[in-house]
């Protein structure tokens, strides 16, 4: 079932091996393919993380090693690609991003926020899940040759959400400074 956020132009949904027409693709691999962003549930470790979608290829996440996908997969979509920016940071900055840009969500590890990151390696574009709670030490963690590594500089996926939640975000103010927090 695709969620999606009424505010943003976003969803995620559902893959099995079609790719929806709204998918976003950040590039495409060294054969000239596109690339899709997505989410994976890994039995081995509970929880969802972010992984890169290349048709007709295994889809695997990195989670101490690579982890092969289980059945549930899902694609990032959107009718408006403009909208997302990579940008790029490092383990040390990740939390100076911009106020109107906001990092995608793309899954949970042990109660840490896991966001999108991407690098350039050989070539290569690699898709891999940067550990957001770990502030001034966020590294962007994939699966390469059959193993994992990390990256201390990256570009994390972000929406530039510009004015289109300005209305939303001044009425969670105006809640919070009533409450008195």
């Amino acid at each position: 079932m695709a969620a999606k956020n009424p505010n943003i132009d976003y969803c995620w949904r559902d893959y099995h091996g079609r790719t929806p027409p709204d998918a976003y693709s950040p590039g495409i691999d060294v054969n000239g393919l596109k690339i899709y962003v997505g989410q994976t549930f890994i039995v081995e470790r509970p929880g969802v993380y972010p992984t890169a979608i290349r048709p007709g290829k295994p889809i695997v996440a990195s989670i101490d090693g690579p982890r092969e996908a289980s059945n549930f997969v899902q694609i990032l979509c959107t009718r408006h690609a403009e909208r997302f920016k990579w940008i790029r940071t490092d383990a040390t900055k990740l939390h100076l991003i911009p106020r109107n840009y906001h990092p995608i969500l793309a899954g949970i590890e042990e109660g840490n926020r896991l966001y999108i990151g991407r690098i350039s390696n050989q070539g290569e574009m690699i898709i891999g899940k940067i550990l957001a709670g770990h502030v001034g030490n966020a590294l962007m963690w994939f699966a390469h040759n059959n193993s994992e590594k990390s990256a201390s500089s990256y570009e994390v996926l972000t929406y530039d959400d510009g004015d289109n939640n300005a209305a939303y975000r001044s009425s969670i103010t105006v809640n919070i400074k009533r409450s008195g927090r």
